[in-house]
């Protein structure tokens, strides 16, 4: 008796499974786990100790009703003041709709079906049926979908048809203000940790390019202005530090500088290759997350008197970039997330 599992599926039943642990209903749940994980029947139920026509009732009812159906029996003393057709409203609801607060859901909860719930308990309840206090993500609205899943499919033909010995670069432009920011920390209860700030809006500009494959492999040019001038210097560093590469490519948005003509007039007289992302997708851009990196070790944790300090401490930063190769390793993988939230890798 075959049964597939979504990955959010699983995610519900093992949050389930653990705010259940040590109820009654816990078995249920492990039942449908154990079924999608593809054991048999009688299996489930000899590791449960249940029978197995029991087994095979939890799945019909999971099957046809999930896991509101699966725990109805059971549902006023785990789901509170509601039944699994309430809970099902209340989900779309809160797939349809943005809720910025507890209260404002409790309130929701009142006008359409008269059930009053405390903030805290719509915490609680939101809680159990698989919803979390987070972050949205910022898509921009005029990102294609289309034109991004085609980007995926060109940027991989490239990549695997490539020279062995063939160089990756992403591009990029970053403007770092000389003033500090507000960050999260570890704080002691009731205590304050404040940061000094400095009123200037001097700020650093930096022209760079970081290896898809070698993350202590980064171009960082501190310029008067990130332009095709300072563009054209930093592809420069390239080609004289991989002198032996038959070609380098540079993956970049579309800024109006590197489509300069005379930038592009340079670039076909040499081994560089430019590809351009699709409007609107700085997720796809890896340097954008050394870029984030890089705030929060210098801009947002530290305090510089002066430009000339704050400057010094960007450039050691990228003259000690060997020092974060474990930390950057880990984050500057070639994973990506598209805007209809699909992850793919290269």
């Amino acid at each position: 008796m075959e049964m597939q599992l979504s990955t959010s599926e699983i995610e519900i039943l093992r949050k389930l499974q653990r705010n259940l642990a040590g109820s009654s209903d816990y078995a249920r749940v492990t039942c449908i786990l154990m079924l999608g994980m593809g054991n048999s029947p009688s299996f489930v139920a000899s590791c449960l100790g249940i029978d197995v026509s029991t087994v095979y009732r939890y799945r019909s009812a999971y099957l046809h009703g999930g896991a509101d159906e699966l725990l109805e029996n059971r549902h006023k003393g785990y789901w509170g003041l509601f039944d699994s057709r309430q809970l099902s409203a209340l989900r779309k609801e809160l797939r349809e709709h943005i809720y910025t607060d507890a209260k404002s859901v409790a309130e929701w909860i009142k006008s359409t079906f008269g059930v009053e719930y405390t903030p805290q308990g719509v915490v609680d309840l939101l809680n159990r049926i698989g919803f979390t206090y987070k972050k949205t993500s910022e898509v921009p609205c005029e990102v294609d979908a289309s034109k991004q899943a085609a980007f995926v499919g060109e940027l991989s033909e490239i990549l695997s048809g490539m020279p062995e010995d063939a160089v990756v670069y992403y591009a990029d432009g970053v403007h770092p203000t000389h003033n500090s920011r507000s960050t999260y920390a570890w704080i002691e209860k009731g205590e304050k940790l404040e940061q000094p700030t400095v009123s200037g809006r001097d700020r650093v500009n930096i022209n760079g390019l970081l290896n898809a494959h070698d993350v202590t492999d980064v171009i960082a040019h501190d310029c008067e202005s990130v332009n095709a001038e300072s563009t054209k210097e930093v592809y420069q560093a390239a080609l004289d530090r991989h002198p032996e590469a038959p070609f380098i490519y540079i993956i970049s948005d579309n800024a109006r500088y590197y489509h300069n003509k005379k930038l592009k007039e340079w670039v076909d007289g040499t081994k560089i290759r430019q590809i351009f992302l699709p409007p609107y997708s700085p997720n796809f851009n890896l340097i954008e997350r050394l870029w984030k990196f890089l705030r929060k070790k210098v801009i947002n944790t530290g305090f510089y008197r002066t430009k000339e300090k704050f400057r010094q401490a960007v450039k050691d930063f990228f003259d000690n970039i060997g020092n974060y190769k474990e930390e950057l390793e880990s984050l500057l993988t070639l994973k990506f997330r598209l805007s209809n939230s699909q992850t793919i890798s290269f």
